[in-house]
């Protein structure tokens, strides 16, 4: 394996283990918005974090952030 296929595997694992259990850490998932590089893996993970915006009626603004930061880097342009 090369370099690429080793971060994508790991990016992978951390993106099953956040998506797959009901309260993911926000270690894991921070750990995952930092490092994910392809537009796959950010949709992946977006798209749970959406989901969990949804399945609630108050959603932590934590997540509301995490969401923002990703779907919006440069807020405003």
């Amino acid at each position: 394996m090369n370099g690429e296929q080793l971060r994508d595997e790991y990016i992978d694992a951390l993106l099953d283990r956040i998506t797959q259990v009901r309260y993911p850490s926000h270690e894991l998932i921070e750990r995952a918005e930092n490092i994910v590089y392809k537009r796959e893996q950010a949709e992946r993970l977006v798209s749970y974090l959406i989901s969990t915006v949804d399945d609630v009626q108050y959603p932590s603004h934590q997540i509301m952030d995490r969401v923002e930061r990703i779907l919006f880097p440069f807020p405003g342009r």
